[in-house]
């Protein structure tokens, strides 16, 4: 509580926007911070009993996955099925959270630079109240995507990188939408929600096992990253502009902060899981490639000796055969003599 009461006195505005009153989850910070907690806690519990039945039950990762692929044909139909319709809804409610953002931001003529933090009292800046109510709770939605991980037994999916970014977008974003919806930070709801609206349909793509249209998986990871390249150029401007910027600079240095920690991350994660992979591939197949050079060549000599010895060891035969005939018979003809 001491920490709260610093930045609502020392960081953020004066007063929180009272549009957001009403809304749920919004008159408190404090119940969106303990369901981050409880989904933490909750996917770990969760990973260890997966972990110590794996121990248990099985022998090893092939002996598990058969069992995985063994069982129940309607339980993981089921899921299927759910999967792909969970992922068209968040298409859809990802794209109208950018559809909106975008209506507000052409008519109120916003631009790349500066926009000053809305008056509360003026109903046109209404649209960014509720695109940012629903960019906050899209967080509590997305928590959905580990529970779809686990129930499939896709432990190894639930990384750090994934758990820390489900539990801590809610109760960050909270801040933003409750003191200062709209301004110079409409950019990071748009740009995230776009994102996810690619992302959301590869995982149903995904999902519905359309692998042939899959083909640009690692240009996802790619444009996760270049969202985090704009945010941190685009928020960062703040501290620099030579004209003075009415808008709480906390909130463009947290979403900066956030986005650099991310970027990080999502490099170390493409690094290890494309760039490393594709270079690994690439020298794997100059060596297949070396090797089955190595094997032609030795065919071909094998095959091209073997005629040359064998043609000049029988004409060696035949030539030194007939020499020796030939002396022969001359040494006959002169004993003869």
């Amino acid at each position: 509580m001491i920490i709260l009461n610093w930045l609502s006195t020392n960081l953020l505005p004066s007063k929180p926007d009272p549009r957001l009153d009403d809304y749920p989850l919004m008159s408190s910070w404090t119940p969106t911070a303990i369901i981050s907690l409880i989904y933490v806690i909750g996917v770990y519990a969760w990973k260890v009993e997966h972990i110590k039945r794996y121990r248990n039950q099985y022998k090893n990762k092939e002996e598990y996955n058969t069992e995985m692929k063994n069982s129940k044909l309607s339980s993981r139909s089921f899921i299927k099925q759910l999967m792909i319709l969970y992922n068209v809804i968040m298409v859809i409610y990802s794209g109208v959270i950018t559809l909106g953002i975008l209506w507000s931001v052409y008519t109120l003529g916003y631009g790349l630079g500066c926009e000053e933090q809305p008056d509360p009292n003026d109903t046109k800046y209404d649209t960014f109240v509720w695109t940012g109510y629903l960019f906050y709770f899209s967080k509590f939605v997305e928590m959905l995507d580990t529970v779809f991980f686990l129930l499939r037994g896709k432990v190894d999916q639930v990384t750090f990188l994934h758990v820390f970014h489900h539990a801590t977008m809610p109760p960050s974003i909270w801040w933003g939408v409750k003191y200062a919806p709209g301004g110079i930070v409409f950019m990071f709801p748009l740009v995230n929600s776009f994102i996810h609206v690619i992302m959301y349909a590869y995982y149903g793509l995904a999902a519905a096992e359309a692998y042939r249209y899959l083909w640009w998986k690692n240009y996802l990871t790619l444009a996760q990253m270049i969202q985090f390249i704009i945010l941190i150029l685009h928020q960062g401007q703040i501290f620099f502009l030579t004209t003075p910027c009415n808008y709480p600079k906390v909130f463009p240095a947290a979403i900066v902060l956030y986005a650099s920690v991310f970027l990080v991350l999502f490099s170390n994660f493409y690094i290890k899981a494309y760039w490393h992979k594709q270079r690994l591939a690439k020298s794997l197949a100059q060596q297949q490639h070396h090797h089955q050079h190595q094997q032609s060549q030795q065919q071909q000599n094998g095959h091209f000796n073997g005629k040359l010895q064998s043609n000049e060891y029988g004409s060696t035969q035949q030539i030194n055969g007939y020499t020796s005939s030939v002396v022969n018979r001359l040494k006959l003809n002169k004993s003869k003599d």
